[in-house]
């Protein structure tokens, strides 16, 4: 077994020759430069010194040489270990050193190992004598080809890196570690529309824009251990005033421990960026465009709902009051025994039938009306929480008790501008669509908030009370959610629902002024929110409940085109004890009235007719006679009401179909009111 001394100044190769060397049962010493090894050769004695021949302070050349002029060390084998240079350019100073062989670190391992037992079993035979003039020589020799093909190789170097920067499709800046720029291509200048020079230095934070300027230069000069970087996207001005949008990235550049500077690209990415905005503008063009047809197709149903209502409803009035005559007469004739009460009996439960019919008929034109936003409204401040404390007992009836109901009220909220009963409506509504939606049970969350503008709290202009109802249902894909708030649109089996919950609730807050929004997904549950315009008004005590019907002695004008329902009107009215004047249009109704010599109490007219509408037979009236008071009934009271569904102020609507109670107790109201 021998001593070798190795000596290197990368500790890799070290490792990589100690492993080696041992595998072969040798001893190992090392040193990282020559002073270190010369001192280890004298102390240590080793049988053979491998040994670099570039090292920082004392090289392997001069340590060749000291060895060689000490006596203790001048029969020691050297072997030179390189990587810089090839055999036959060091083998002619190895040869005036006394060096006896010379290894290429790429050497194969089992050559390196038999080239060491070699020189180790020749032992002092394999030593030369140094010839320190040819030595040096020789060394000059090797070290100026050497750097000359450095130097060509740097040349060369930095004809390809001037090449490719300048060549580059990006800007590029290198600098120091203060963040100052030394260097610019071309391609930046060309982006920034500036001089190159007036890049240099801090110049190049330009194309950092003065939200990231901070950043770019925290990055080029950060001490950090690890390569700081920073990437930014700003949009900068150029010198001409035009726009551009960059892409940064800044890279601290490690130079072992310290930092030796940085290097930056900066990418003009205007062209993506606006592709990319097209794109976005598009999107939002398309998804406005979608909008606005399910708007329109909105709009056209509820045209559509509000045509088919008026006739719809002028039929059900004719049905249901022609079937309460009908009723009362067999009531008559069995009590006087006329008719055989059992037969009286099954006729009168026919009529339940007919008359239950046209209930559920009428309600269901009812929710027409209301999509069409042409239900008649009375509005009133009221306390939204105070409507959801009220409804409450019977939303948790109706959702059932496998639903646990939640609630959570906003204090100080704003009072908003609505009608108590279709805030109801639209609670229960909700409440039973979202229970409908969890079979199983869950929870159905009702919260209320203020929606105030910013810096403007209160019950001001654009003030809101916020209503949202929540459930932790199933949910709805997206192409359902498109078409929720379609009437007739649902679900659900044949027979289980008219597809009107979400369409009367969508109706009732446009009518009301308010913002109605759904969000759902599937598995996710519902989320319904409603905001309705807030009001600085005092809130309303209800009135009182209204008095029962009962009739009177005034005369009543009534003008209506539909036979049946006129007929059913004076039936009821001058049963009731009124003296009735009957038309079937307005051009008759004025002609009776110039005819009739005594006092009109009310005009009762219907809104559309044929020839004259109901308002324009109320103002030529009225200008024929001052005091009479006008009542309009109506199936659709579309053109007395303003685009958001609300009637002119002064005007009484009846809807169609009316009960005779409810047609009473209106008549005698408006006759009331007149002669108050």
């Amino acid at each position: 077994m021998a001593t070798v001394l190795i000596v290197d100044d990368r500790p890799t190769n070290r490792e990589l020759m100690r492993t080696l060397l041992g595998y072969g049962g040798h001893e190992v010493i090392e040193a990282s430069e020559g002073t270190e090894a010369l001192g280890l050769a004298h102390s240590q004695r080793p049988d053979l010194v491998l040994t670099d021949i570039l090292m920082p302070g004392m090289d392997g050349y001069q340590l060749a040489q000291e060895l060689r002029a000490a006596p203790d060390t001048a029969q020691t084998p050297i072997v030179f270990y390189t990587a810089n240079y090839l055999e036959d350019e060091i083998r002619p100073f190895a040869d005036a050193c006394g060096v006896a062989r010379v290894l290429l670190k790429s050497a194969d391992p089992s050559v390196l190992m038999s080239t060491i037992d070699e020189v180790l079993a020749e032992g002092r035979a394999a030593t030369r004598p140094a010839d320190v003039g040819k030595a040096d020589r020789e060394h000059l020799h090797a070290i100026s080809a050497k750097l000359f093909e450095k130097a060509q190789t740097l040349t060369d170097t930095e004809a390809r890196f001037q090449l490719m920067a300048e060549s580059s499709p990006v800007g590029i800046v290198f600098g120091d570690q203060h963040g100052s720029a030394s260097y610019v291509n071309a391609r930046l200048a060309e982006i920034m529309d500036t001089a190159a020079g007036d890049l240099l230095g801090m110049g190049w934070l330009r194309a950092a824009g003065d939200e990231h300027r901070a950043g770019a230069l925290s990055a080029a000069c950060s001490r950090a251990a690890h390569a700081a970087q920073y990437r930014s996207r700003c949009q900068i001005t150029l010198p001409d005033g035009s726009l551009r949008w960059l892409s940064l990235h800044v890279r601290a550049v490690p130079d072992g421990d310290r930092r030796a500077g940085f290097v930056a690209t900066v990418d003009d990415v205007t062209t993506t960026v606006e592709a990319d905005q097209r794109l976005v503008d598009a999107d939002r063009l398309r998804d406005h465009e979608a909008k606005d047809r399910a708007v329109e197709r909105l709009d056209s149903l509820s045209r559509l709902a509000g045509g088919v209502a008026h006739d719809f409803n002028n039929i059900l009035g004719v049905i249901l009051a022609f079937e309460s005559f009908v009723s009362e007469s067999i009531t008559g004739l069995t009590t006087a025994g006329g008719l055989d009460a059992g037969i009286g009996q099954a006729l009168l439960g026919d009529l339940e039938r007919i008359r239950t019919a046209g209930e559920r008929a009428a309600g269901l034109t009812q929710q027409l009306l209301a999509f069409g936003r042409r239900t008649v409204i009375h509005l009133v401040p009221l306390d939204l929480n105070q409507a959801v404390r009220a409804s409450n007992d019977l939303l948790s009836a109706s959702s059932g008790t496998t639903i646990n109901l939640v609630t959570t009220l906003a204090p100080g909220l704003h009072a908003v501008v609505a009608e108590p009963t279709k805030v109801a409506q639209i609670l229960l509504n909700l409440t039973q669509n979202a229970a409908q939606a969890m079979p199983g049970g869950g929870t159905i969350t009702i919260t209320t908030s203020n929606l105030d503008p910013p810096g403007h709290p209160g019950a001001g202009p654009g003030s809101y009370a916020r209503l949202t109802i929540q459930d932790t249902g199933y949910g709805m894909t997206p192409e359902i959610l498109e078409r929720a708030v379609e009437p007739f649109f649902t679900t659900k089996p044949g027979g289980q629902g008219t597809g009107f919950g979400l369409a009367t609730v969508y109706g009732i807050v446009n009518q009301l002024g308010g913002n109605f929004a759904i969000e759902s997904a599937p598995g996710a549950g519902t989320l319904v929110t409603i905001d309705l315009p807030a009001t600085a008004d005092p809130i309303e005590a209800p009135p009182p409940p209204a008095a029962a019907a009962h009739g009177g002695t005034e005369t009543i004008l009534v003008a209506e085109d539909e036979d049946g329902i006129r007929e059913s009107c004076c039936r009821i009215l001058a049963q009731a004890g009124y003296a009735v004047l009957a038309a079937g249009d307005g051009p008759a109704a004025m002609d009776l009235a110039e005819r009739h010599p005594g006092h009109i109490d009310l005009l009762l007219t219907d809104v559309m007719m044929p020839g004259m509408r109901g308002d324009e037979l109320a103002r030529l009236l009225g200008g024929r006679r001052p005091g009479t008071r006008t009542l309009f009934m109506s199936g659709y009271a579309g053109d007395l009401m303003n685009p958001d569904g609300i009637l002119e102020a002064g005007l009484t609507v009846l809807p169609k179909p009316f009960t005779e109670n409810e047609l009473l107790a209106t008549v005698r109201s408006a006759i009331d009111v007149t002669q108050r």
